[in-house]
This record gives structure tokens, sequence and C-alpha cells, in this order.
């Protein structure tokens, strides 16, 4: 009889949530761990360990008292650190060395990293992080500012002048754990985000998704909506996607999956960030269901097998899906959540795929400009846009979340933002 594998999951919040359910549809034992004595993951998991994802001695041990395949997590930098740390050390798969996770989880190297193979970049302006020294005479404003480190919005400020500059410098290093920042032009073309897969060392396009975001908030843009495919994927795949590929290759990633968040401005790509890890927005439930195959299972699959996948999914071109797909993620106003009405009628829709709540009641908002606005990443696919239109206001207008005082706190979508 087949051993049942047994999978170790760093993290038991929201973002192992999904990797906990998969791991156990795939019939593997799953064990939680980190710091905490609850937690929804922990819930989900058939074994919970209260053990700090940093404390590599004691989860080695735990890896061996209980025969453990494998080690994996969710889309948390922090604790993607700690896995390849910790694999590294117990002797068991991980997709990503070191040094590839830090080039790509840094601003900075990536940039570098496409500037050694021409891809193109979001023009920046020199910043020295010693001496914290810049030519503010030089500087073309409007610019954004961010730490080279940091994720979810957090450390980003956009500066119309010297003094807000100033202002964005010191909360990017606020923010920063290596107190380095990058300083770029401030981009006003299209937002495109980019999803790939690499099997064996081969690099293959995923996805392309139009990523729409609010700028009327304190702090950075934030995403509201990512429509799949974009309506710039033509040009994409005709002007960057080979470099793209090529570039990965020779950088020697064999595995895994990354996200790439782009502009579009002026019949132009221009990169700025990417994450060799799960992506918080699960493109992989549209991925799953259009072309039939779950970058997640193959992680998971690696993680306590040291195979990623069972079947060759880059051999071919890259693909475009073949209908429409959205993932909405509304945002709320600072407040008390109250009351939550209309998630489980949405839910029961056949359109949807996969509902990823992040903000329940009596959870508390208090800051703008974050991910942390987002109440919740619902995955719509339809037969195409017009379809997938029609389906989004239907959520929206069923949707209602109440603050502590009976107001709706949901920001209200535009029209553009919903609709290609």
């Amino acid at each position: 009889m087949k051993k049942q594998k047994k999978l170790l999951v760093l993290g038991g919040t929201m973002s192992t949530l999904d990797v906990v359910k998969t791991a156990k549809h795939m019939g593997i034992e799953v064990t939680v761990a980190d710091y905490l004595e609850d937690g929804i993951a922990k819930k989900e998991a058939d074994h919970a360990a209260i053990i700090s994802t940093t404390d590599y001695l004691a989860l080695i041990n735990y890896i061996q008292e209980h025969d453990i395949d494998g080690v994996f997590t969710g889309a948390s930098e922090f604790n993607i650190k700690n896995m390849i740390e910790l694999c590294e050390k117990a002797g068991l798969p991980v997709y990503a060395s070191k040094e590839q996770w830090d080039i790509c989880s840094n601003k900075k190297r990536f940039k570098k990293l496409c500037e050694q193979y021409e891809v193109p970049t979001v023009p920046a302006y020199s910043f020295d992080s010693q001496t914290q020294s810049i030519d503010y005479a030089s500087i073309h404003y409007p610019v954004i500012v961010k730490p080279v480190d940091s994720y979810s919005g957090h450390g980003i400020s956009i500066c119309q002048n010297a003094l807000e500059l100033k202002a964005g410098i010191e909360y990017a290093l606020e923010n920063s754990i290596s107190k380095q920042l990058i300083i770029e032009k401030y981009m006003r073309g299209k937002n495109v985000e980019a999803y790939y897969i690499v099997q064996n060392g081969k690099v293959k396009l995923m996805s392309l998704s139009d990523r729409i975001t609010r700028n009327d908030q304190d702090g950075s843009p934030v995403p509201v909506a990512f429509h799949h495919p974009s309506k710039y994927i033509q040009k994409y795949i005709t002007k960057v996607n080979d470099k793209v590929c090529a570039m990965f290759e020779n950088f020697g990633l064999k595995q895994g999956v990354f996200f790439m968040e782009a502009f579009y401005d002026e019949d132009n790509f221009y990169f700025y960030e990417m994450g060799y890890r799960l992506n918080a927005t699960m493109e992989y439930k549209f991925v799953e269901h259009f072309e039939h195959y779950n970058p997640l299972e193959f992680m998971i699959q690696y993680a306590v097998e040291g195979i990623f996948g069972n079947k060759s999914v880059t051999d071919t071109k890259a693909s475009i899906f073949q209908g429409a797909a959205c993932e909405l993620s509304p945002l709320l106003k600072k407040g008390t959540i109250s009351k939550i009405e209309g998630l489980e009628e949405i839910k029961q829709d056949a359109s949807i795929l996969y509902v990823h709540q992040l903000h329940f009641e009596q959870d508390r908002i208090d800051s703008t400009g974050t991910l942390d606005q987002n109440f919740a990443r619902i995955h719509v696919v339809a037969a195409n846009s017009d379809l997938l239109y029609d389906k989004i206001k239907w959520i929206l207008k069923t949707l209602r979340v109440y603050d502590e005082h009976g107001e709706q706190m949901i920001l209200p979508y535009r029209k553009e933002e919903v609709t290609r």
C-alpha cells in the first residue's frame, strides 16, 4: 500500500487556507505550524503545531519525528524565506534557492536583472541608501517611492514635489527591513500583470491580466479588479514575452510559478516588480478552469515528491483563455464591519469559481492605500466580456458590508473598472 504523503504548511492564517484545502483534496495529510494557538488554516488542517516558523531546530525535529515529506506555505514572503531556509536545512525539495529568492523579491535587484537581459523597466532615479542622499533638482514629478522589500502596498508614496518626496523617503525607509528604497517615475499608463509557470527549466506565460487600481485613496493605488485576458495580451506576446522567458530560463529557474507587474504606456511595457511565488490573486483558479491543470497542485506535489506536475504544460505556446474572467477585489472604507449580506448567495452562483474572504464581522479597517482594504477576492468566469460585466454588476448589487453606523463600507466601483 502506497504511503500517504505528509505536508508541513508554515503559517495558519488566510494566506495558507487554500494551500491546506488543496493539499487535503490531493490526499495529503497536512500539518500547519506557527506560534499561534489558533488560526483559520489550522482549523482546516489534519494537525496543528504551535511552533514558530523561524524556529528551524524545532521544526526539523517535528519533521523527523512525524516523517514529514515536504514543507510549503502560501503567498507570505516572510514564510517563504523561512520555508527555503528550513527545506535546505532539512534536505527537502524547495522550488527556489536563497539567491533566486533574494533577487526576485528585491525590487532593485529585480530591476538590475531585467536590465541585464534588456527587459524594459520603469525609469528610476538614483538614491544612495547609505548616505540617504539624492539630487532633488534632477527629479521630474510625480514619482513613486517604494521600499525594495515590502509587499501589500506598505511604505509606498506618490510624491508631487520635493517636500512630499522627503516624507515619502522617510516612510519607505520605516517600512523596509533592509533600509533600502527605489524612486521611480510615476507611470500613468495601463497596469498589467503577467503570470508564468516554470517546469523543468522551461518558462511559459499562463495569462496576462489588466490590473485595475484605485487612485483616490490615501497611500498607493490599490487593485480592485484583475481582468483576464488582458486587452494587450497579443502585443505583450509579440513585444516582450520571449525576452521574459529567455531571461528566467537563463537565470536558472527550474520549477514554480511567478508573476510580473508592468505598465503599458505608449505601445511599450515597463516592468517594476515580480514575485517568485504564489500570487495573492490566486489566478491559478482561472488556469485550472480554462487550461485544466492547477499550478498550486504542481507546487504542492513538488514539495512532497520533488516532481512538478504529472503532465507537461510548457511545451505549447502562451495560451489565451477561451472566455473571460475577473478577480474582483472590493475595497472597504475605514470602520468596523457589523454586518455582511449577500456573500453566501454569491458563492452559490455557477459563475463563481471561488471566494476568498479576507474580512469578517467585527473586523476593523484602519488603513487605506494598502491591500488591507480588500474585503474578499471573488473569482468569476463567463463565456465573454459582456456576460462577465453583467455578472460583476450583479455581484456588486448583491454584496453589502455595513459598518457600526449601518453605512455601506464597500467603495463604489466605476464602470471603467468592471467592464472592458
